[in-house]
C-alpha cells in the first residue's frame, strides 16, 4: 500500500459518532448511530477474524437514511476494505464504493485498532457506554490489545 491508511473516531454524542478513514486522495466520513448495528462490537470482532484466518467481515454502520458497509477480506497475508454506501436499508440499489485499500494487516487492520485504543482512551468505559447508548466492547478491545501484544 503505497499510501498510509487514517482512521479517527469522534466523541460518541447522543448515541452518535463520526467515522473518519482516508488513505491518498479518498476518504470516507460516516456519522453513525448506535442502533440498529453494535457496529463497534462488530469492528473488534471482524479485526480479530482478520487477524486469525482468512476471511470476510462487515461492519455496517447505520446513518440514518443511508447505511455504509465496510467490507473487510483477508486472502494469504494481503487484507482488503471496500467502503461501500447504501442509499437506505433495503438495499435494492447498487452501492456506490467510498474508499477502497488492501495492504498487510499491520496497514489495513492496525489503523481501525489504534483509533479505537484512542477513542477508549479519551473516555470510560461508563461514559462510552452512556455516550454510544449501547455498551461499548472495552473488554473486547483489551482482548484483541492482549493479544496483537503477544504476538509482536
Amino acid at each position: 500500500m503505497s499510501n498510509k491508511l487514517k482512521v479517527a473516531f469522534d466523541g460518541p454524542q447522543d448515541g452518535w459518532v463520526g467515522v473518519r478513514i482516508s488513505c491518498g486522495g479518498e476518504d470516507a466520513n460516516i456519522i453513525a448511530s448506535y442502533t440498529p448495528y453494535d457496529s463497534f462490537l462488530d469492528l473488534v470482532n471482524a479485526l480479530y477474524n482478520l487477524f486469525l484466518y482468512e476471511s470476510e467481515s462487515k461492519v455496517v454502520w447505520n446513518e440514518g437514511q443511508s447505511e455504509s458497509e465496510m467490507r473487510f477480506r483477508k486472502t494469504g497475508s494481503l487484507v482488503s476494505l471496500d467502503v461501500v454506501e447504501f442509499p437506505d436499508h433495503r438495499r435494492d440499489l447498487q452501492p456506490q464504493s467510498r474508499l477502497k485499500v488492501c495492504g498487510t494487516y499491520e496497514e489495513v487492520a492496525i489503523p481501525f485498532w489504534r483509533a479505537l485504543r484512542e477513542l477508549q482512551g479519551r473516555f470510560s468505559p461508563e461514559e462510552l457506554s452512556a455516550r454510544w447508548h449501547r455498551d461499548f466492547p472495552s473488554k473486547q478491545i483489551e482482548g484483541l490489545t492482549s493479544m496483537l501484544r503477544q504476538t509482536s
